[in-house]
């Protein structure tokens, strides 16, 4: 990592969205994960197989590509944090595995240690880093009164964009508006892309907050919000663990389900000792 390049703590974010929402501010944190480092590689050394697959699953137009892959670079550069693999190769944080004992494919990890490349070919152009897990970090429950996502949440109007609109259930004490879109290998982009767009011109401003998950093109719904003055997080798989399902394999070393409230992750004796780069 180089010596100038820092990463942003989750308690600095936070605080940062939770001014930004008192003060109705614009604010948007993008996650790329390893899925957009592999976009970004197919598109940028036109690997046709690769891409194929995730264009597919993920529901984007092929004649579409390069538009939504400037888009994510246009919001990159104007995003608040984007999120970088480094975190995984300094010793400071745990490293990316794929469960306890195993590690990641080696042509992932080889693409993932080539990231300043692939964004810097992809002009995203931003040095406001935040760790790729911090969809998960935020709703960790930390010591010393340390507030999370669901402390944000609370008494504050939220929309969610996700494929699950039973997401209202397990959130019932808060405020929930949701925008339901179209899940893997459903098309998303023909079926909710152009929907999506015209509910956040619309009401980017009208909710304190919007949590996105919406794979590849909730990185540009992430986007929007913050260009039509709302403020958002992409928050991922965060919305199956609400619903209750588990953490990947390659945290549950690490986190684990708080027992006294279900939606927040507690560390595991192991992810204790990152705790201070958290």
């Amino acid at each position: 990592m180089k010596e100038s390049m820092k990463i942003y703590k989750i308690k600095d974010i936070l605080s940062e969205l939770e001014h930004c929402i008192i003060y109705k501010k614009p604010f948007n944190l993008i996650r790329f994960g390893d899925g957009g480092i592999k976009l970004i590689h197919s598109v940028l050394v036109n690997d046709r197989e690769q891409l194929n697959i995730i264009i597919k699953k993920e529901g984007l137009p092929p004649h579409k590509i390069i538009e939504i892959f400037e888009m994510w670079g246009y919001y990159a550069r104007n995003a608040n944090y984007i999120d970088t693999p480094e975190v995984y190769f300094t010793g400071k944080f745990w490293p990316r595995i794929k469960k306890a004992g195993k590690p990641i494919n080696a042509d992932t990890e080889l693409k993932m240690r080539d990231w300043h490349k692939l964004y810097n070919d992809s002009e995203f152009d931003n040095d406001s880093y935040c760790n790729p897990e911090s969809n998960y970090l935020m709703i960790l429950r930390m010591p010393f009164e340390q507030q999370n996502l669901l402390d944000l949440m609370k008494d504050r109007k939220i929309c969610i964009i996700t494929v699950f609109p039973e997401i209202v259930q397990p959130l019932e004490e808060y405020n929930i508006d949701v925008i339901k879109i179209a899940g893997h290998w459903q098309n998303q982009y023909e079926n909710s892309f152009h929907q999506v767009s015209e509910l956040i011109e619309s009401s980017a401003n009208s909710y304190d907050m919007w949590l996105v998950a919406g794979g590849e093109l909730g990185r540009i719904y992430t986007g929007m919000v913050k260009e039509h003055g709302g403020r958002a997080v992409d928050i991922g798989f965060v919305a199956e663990f609400w619903l209750g399902q588990d953490i990947h394999p390659r945290l549950s070393h690490f986190m684990y389900r708080s027992e006294t409230n279900l939606l927040e992750l507690k560390l595991t004796e192991e992810g204790k000792k990152y705790e201070k780069n958290i």
